[in-house]
């Protein structure tokens, strides 16, 4: 068995790899990249390797992916990398294999392409995982060590309860334009250079990322405006349809009762409905929802009319998700909305002879910045 650096004709043979594996949790799923496996990575950043294990008649064993980017992290820009879409078969030679190469690719890209850290994102939900990484170890295994970041959650808003709040004096909430274009800049660098794990602290470096999310227009932002016109709140409500597609193939006993709530609370106008899963149809439909990147909003109330502005623009069949953690109180999700919540955790990964870094120490409560499409 032999590790690899995958190539873009490998494609479709990887995406037919990935697509056996699925999300555990109350619904499983099922992700996939119908048009480029590669493609999610171009998003994030222009630097991205996955390493694959193949037998010797070339049927892939394993893959990993890095994605390498420009971050801030303690008020320095740090090139750092992400390690995602691990994926292992079941063969046990597969399993020991990567567990050898595991600390071997990571000094690889630490010494070719001058990566300072590493990090991965965890699913809660998925225990096995958990076990696999977080648990203690015999010290003759060379395998980096995880140390838990921060806790965030990928929140899901599906509808409005029938009550309303009044909305702030003044608060006026519309699509970007070019007279806004330059002052909206400037209010997501500002937000974002607080930020630990940011990528976007400067113009030069937002616009670098809006080039590579093809099809993005200045008008799909969403803006919140005071009485003097100071942007106070923003949000791109972004779809990854085509790109890659979250399938629902079962619903546990809880997530069914939850999508039938939907469908009664659908007749009185409060909800939206979720896709019916595989076990159901027999066919693969992909759950029909939008990101919410560049989210940000000055206080709560604020915020909370951001969202209803998002979710009445977009789809009549589509909900709405975003990433909150736990030190960004501003985007608690608010009691009046019907929403759902997955837990993830953001991990440090330590090579066995490298000191823990000090953004690591509890007492260092900054905002972190996520890419949802680092999360899934």
């Amino acid at each position: 068995m032999k590790l690899e650096i995958a190539q873009p004709q490998d494609r479709d043979q990887l995406n037919q790899f990935y697509r056996n594996f699925h999300w555990s949790g109350p619904v499983e799923i099922k992700i996939d990249r119908p048009q480029d496996f590669f493609l999610p990575y171009s998003f994030i950043s222009d630097q991205h390797l996955t390493y694959t294990l193949k037998e010797n008649k070339g049927d892939i064993q394993g893959l990993c992916s890095f994605v390498i980017k420009d971050a801030m992290i303690d008020n320095h820009e740090t090139k750092i990398a992400f390690a995602k879409d691990l994926r292992i078969s079941n063969h046990r030679k597969a399993i020991l294999t990567w567990g050898q190469h595991a600390l071997p690719v990571m000094e690889e890209i630490k010494s070719t392409l001058g990566c300072k850290y590493f990090f991965s994102i965890l699913n809660m939900n998925e225990v096995q995982t958990l076990n696999t990484f977080l648990r203690p170890r015999e010290q003759k295994r060379s395998f980096p060590r995880y140390y838990m970041y921060k806790k965030f959650s990928l929140v899901s808003l599906h509808g409005r309860w029938p009550v309303e709040r009044p909305k702030p004096e003044g608060l006026r909430l519309r699509r970007a334009s070019e007279k806004t274009w330059d002052a909206l800049i400037y209010y997501i660098t500002q937000k974002s250079i607080s930020r630990n794990l940011s990528q976007t602290w400067n113009a030069q470096q937002f616009l670098a990322q809006m080039e590579r999310m093809i099809g993005v227009q200045k008008e799909d932002f969403i803006i919140a405006q005071d009485s003097k016109d100071n942007i106070v709140g923003c949000a791109l409500p972004w779809s990854s349809a085509g790109i890659q597609e979250l399938i629902p193939m079962t619903y546990n006993l809880r997530a069914h009762n939850f999508r039938q709530f939907l469908k009664f609370g659908k007749n009185f106008g409060w909800t939206r409905t979720l896709t019916k899963p595989y076990s159901r149809l027999g066919i693969e439909a992909a759950l029909n929802f939008r990101y919410l990147l560049y989210l940000n909003a000055d206080n709560e109330d604020i915020f909370e009319n951001l969202l209803q502005t998002c979710f009445e623009e977009s789809s009549e069949n589509e909900f709405l998700v975003y990433l909150q953690t736990k030190s960004d109180l501003h985007l608690r999700r608010p009691i009046n909305w019907i929403s759902t919540r997955m837990e993830f955790g953001l991990y440090a990964m330590i090579f066995p002879n490298q000191k823990a870094p000090d953004f690591l120490h509890p007492k260092n409560d900054a905002v972190v910045e996520i890419d949802p499409m680092l999360v899934v």
